[in-house]
């Protein structure tokens, strides 16, 4: 028997053992309520908050008070779509431009969007997986008022080119990006990125909790955005329910070490990236690596690749000690799973169902990346000789 091997880091990264003993200390010393800052148990907690809240902040270059703690991205996204509605529609500005190859809980509430008598225009990629700026600016109308653009995409990994799409965009048009997958995976920060209006976070994806996100929000359009719980209200009146102190401590940490580490981090990842694809070009030559060829236009430690005539679905049954998604994990199964985001650039349904995403990240090894290339080439030849004998 040997351990598995996780790579599928970009569904979930582990908790960085220094984050870890971040939140330890929180919940076994600083346990109030962060609301009740009327005893020093609650000031304790509100400490920690605070403090995470500049720690996050300070990893995109935000302004501290413009940042939102939530349960996490898809509740930020959800923030971000549904929060402008009212004022969109006040001003008659009902026409949403987004993207094809956006995450489901950026796809899911344009859905539900649309049903509400908004129309929403769905950008389709170049075969790269980028949308430039000439792509969203064709899709804009008077009517547009909203623009939402993923800083990076999850499953194949491509990074768009977020400052070259807001320089398009007419003046007043609102502009969000869904950056969970992108900090920690380049260098996002408001001002590299064109100064989005609201930016979505995730700490899970940076080794940090579950359960725990962020939206920034611009302080100019602060007043626009309407929230989504209402009770006893906190994070600036934004968003109701206690505030979790040990998971923004989590955060608030997991955000630092991107912050201080952020280059040796990305050194590593180009150099397993590096190996991992000598090892699978040196056996496999049909091998197919959808997204950007450009390093400076991808992330290093998301692979998405497939051999013709190999679903994803015989790999998932073939290598079950590899731990792999056959796109995001929010839509992965073990059967007949078509992506669609490599749906949308290839325009097809069979390079769908043939690729794989593979994700590697701080904590893995070199003797890892070899295991795992080993064990996908073995897999995939196995299931050739399979089909030739047939």
């Amino acid at each position: 028997m040997t351990d598995p091997i996780y790579m599928d880091y970009g569904a979930s990264t582990p908790l960085d053992p220094r984050v870890h003993a971040v939140m330890d200390d929180c919940m076994r010393n600083d346990f109030g309520n962060a609301g009740a800052r009327v005893h020093s148990f609650g000031m304790k907690a509100a400490a920690h908050i605070d403090l995470a809240r500049e720690q996050v902040a300070d990893c995109i270059a935000a302004p501290k008070d413009s940042i939102v703690f939530t349960s996490g991205a898809t509740e930020s996204n959800n923030m971000a779509l549904f929060g402008v509605l009212d004022y969109l529609r006040s001003i008659g500005k009902t026409h949403i431009v987004t993207t094809a190859v956006e995450h489901k809980s950026v796809l899911g509430p344009m859905a539900e969007i649309e049903k509400r008598g908004f129309t929403v225009s769905y950008v389709q990629p170049k075969p790269c997986g980028m949308v430039e700026g000439d792509m969203v600016a064709a899709a804009i109308t008077p009517q547009t008022g909203f623009v939402s653009v993923q800083g990076l995409n999850n499953e194949v990994g491509t990074i768009q080119p977020l400052a070259e799409i807001r320089a398009v965009l007419p003046a007043g048009i609102i502009f969000h990006s869904d950056a969970a997958q992108a900090v920690g995976k380049m260098n996002f920060t408001l001002d590299q990125c064109g100064h989005p209006d609201l930016v979505t976070l995730s700490s899970h994806k940076i080794y940090g909790p579950k359960g725990m996100g962020a939206l920034y929000i611009a302080p100019h359009i602060r007043a626009h955005i309407k929230p989504l719980l209402f009770g006893s209200m906190y994070e600036g009146g934004m968003r109701a329910g206690t505030v979790a102190t040990e998971l923004c401590a989590g955060f608030g940490q997991a955000a630092e070490l991107v912050h201080i580490e952020l280059a040796d981090d990305l050194a590593k990842m180009e150099a397993l990236r590096t190996l991992f694809l000598k090892k699978l070009k040196g056996t496999l030559p049909d091998l197919v690596i959808n997204g950007h060829s450009d390093a400076a236009w991808r992330a290093a430690n998301i692979l998405n690749i497939r051999v013709p005539g190999i679903t994803n679905e015989d790999l998932l049954a073939a290598l079950p000690d590899l731990a792999f998604s056959p796109s995001s994990a929010c839509n992965a199964t073990r059967t007949g799973h078509i992506s669609h985001v490599i749906r949308a650039m290839t325009g097809a349904d069979q390079p769908a169902r043939e690729s794989i995403r593979l994700s590697f990240g701080r904590f893995t090894t070199e003797m890892e990346i070899v295991r795992a290339a080993d064990m996908i080439i073995n897999a995939m030849q196995t299931i050739q000789k399979m089909q030739g004998a047939a």
